[in-house]
């Protein structure tokens, strides 16, 4: 019984003692709940933290903080403040602590999307160089976006009405696109391998939610629990994705004619390697930082991609009129006997707008990625410490009154002026913003284009029979808003 209340008492020491500790620092950081000692707010969170933070936005303001663990998180909910501070350098850093990326050749401080400084300057430059080279936004790439449309109209037709839920196929087809950019080729849809690849990459997100539970919470990795099988289960899977990649650098290496331009992103990093190998000097271009680099290509251009599509779906089963709307500008201003291509964009006004509010209701990322600063800073007269994670709201924002009036109605004229042109919103900024906004936004936008008007173009969705409604609501526990499961049937249009 002694034992055990010496025990108790250390306990009620230790635990006082870094209650205080976390009290200590600037007193004059953002307003916010208040959290519990060693657990921050984390069990406040729940399963859908963009809905709890926007609530705690009409609480505590624009510009707020909570504890995931003892960890400070910075949260800001206006669309110039966020402009503001994402376009200052000292905030481009990541919170790259990771549990699931920490092997050799896997770090999450490695790769595009986690790395911070130098490598991540340099390595953001070769992508976009490389990338706008390679046709991002010209018509080798929009043929090859269209003959995977072309592929999935025919994969759904096949169906004859049949209710589905469509996103290996859509998930696929997408993929595809990216396979053409980095590997120079394109799979088959029914490549099992292929499939096992997506279906590794959809699982992915999943995971990435847990490794912030483990951020917050450490000893959870101790000892058998939901969350470290979930943070194990992402590890095996990120494992099974750099064998498929490794085979393709393998696949790669030594064939590249030096004299032609490179014919996709893998052979031109390799004849970087090759470069600065030359040269003698230390290179960063590295077997190691390929790797990541790539996943975060392939991850970063299916996951959103893709679930963007499937709200598309979800969202004109929801709203048939609309959908009629947008088919009836697409017979009415191109036509339907021949498929939509960028050039048409302009004359589809209505078309476009109707996917921008698809991705403001989408919400792919309700946070993006946390940026973290590499020194103190003030943002709104507060005081932020160094190595804070900062998060744009855009959840909040895109559906915040402020900015969209009746903001859960979908409305795509809201992004038409009154003479049906296109406009863009101050509070719309689905691929965020500042110095890490998404690098392959412009291919997403074409993607998104040629994807969606197409299958509407050919198809009219229908739910299944018998069924009345659709559900609006995402799933649980992902850092990518994709929707929950449904059933559709793709009926041709004739």
């Amino acid at each position: 019984m002694e034992l055990f209340f010496l025990i108790a008492t250390v306990l009620a020491i230790a635990a006082a003692a870094i209650y205080a500790w976390s009290k200590t620092g600037p007193r004059n950081i953002p307003p916010g709940p208040q959290g519990l000692p060693f657990f921050g707010n984390i069990f406040s969170l729940g399963q859908y933290p963009h809905k709890v933070l926007a609530e705690w936005k009409d609480k505590y303001g624009d510009v707020m903080s909570f504890k995931n663990g003892h960890r400070l998180m910075i949260v800001l909910s206006d669309p110039a403040t966020v402009r503001k501070v994402f376009a200052n350098d000292v905030v481009a850093n990541r919170d790259n602590q990771s549990a699931i990326r920490t092997d050799p050749g896997t770090s999450a401080e490695l790769g595009l999307v986690f790395s911070e400084g130098e490598l991540w300057k340099s390595h953001r430059r070769f992508a976009l160089s490389t990338l706008r080279d390679l046709g991002m936004g010209k018509n080798w790439l929009e043929d090859t976006i269209i003959t995977e449309v072309q592929e999935l109209c025919d994969i759904l037709r096949s169906t004859k009405g049949k209710a589905i839920y469509p996103k290996v196929q859509v998930t696929n087809s997408i993929a595809n696109v990216i396979c053409a950019l980095i590997f120079g080729r394109r799979f088959t849809l029914d490549d099992p391998k292929f499939t096992r690849l997506t279906a590794l990459l959809n699982e992915l997100p999943t995971g990435l939610a847990a490794d912030s539970v483990v951020q917050a919470l450490p000893f959870l990795m101790w000892f058998p629990n939901a969350v470290r099988k979930r943070v194990s289960a992402a590890r095996q899977s990120l494992h099974s994705v750099f064998a498929f990649l490794r085979e393709e650098v393998v696949q790669h290496t030594g064939t590249v004619d030096k004299q032609a331009d490179a014919p996709d992103y893998l052979y031109a990093y390799l004849a970087e390697c090759e470069n600065g190998s030359k040269t003698g000097g230390a290179s960063s271009f590295t077997e190691e930082q390929l790797l990541p680099s790539l996943l975060d290509l392939f991850g970063a251009g299916t996951e959103t991609t893709s679930n963007t599509t499937l709200w598309a779906f979800v969202y004109m089963l929801a709203n048939p009129e609309i959908m009629k709307k947008v088919q009836l500008e697409i017979d009415e201003r191109v036509g339907r006997d021949r498929m939509l291509r960028s050039s048409d964009r302009n004359l589809l006004p209505y078309t476009e707008a109707m996917i921008m509010e698809v991705q403001r209701l989408g919400n792919l990322a309700t946070f993006g990625l946390p940026h973290r600063n590499a020194e103190e800073i003030t943002i709104d007269g507060f005081t932020i410490p160094k190595d804070s994670n900062i998060l744009a709201n855009l959840y909040s924002i895109h559906t915040d009154p402020r900015w969209f009036k009746e903001p859960f109605k979908f409305d795509p004229t809201r992004f038409l002026d009154a003479n049906e042109k296109l406009i863009k919103p101050d509070g719309f900024m689905p691929f965020s913003t500042g110095k890490r906004v998404c690098l392959g936004e412009a291919l997403a936008k074409m993607e998104l284009f040629l994807f969606i008007a197409n299958l509407l173009r050919c198809f009219t969705l229908q739910l299944p029979s018998g069924v009345k409604s659709v559900s609006l609501d995402a799933a649980p526990d992902s850092v990518v808003n994709s929707p929950v499961p449904f059933q559709v049937a793709f009926i041709p249009r004739v």
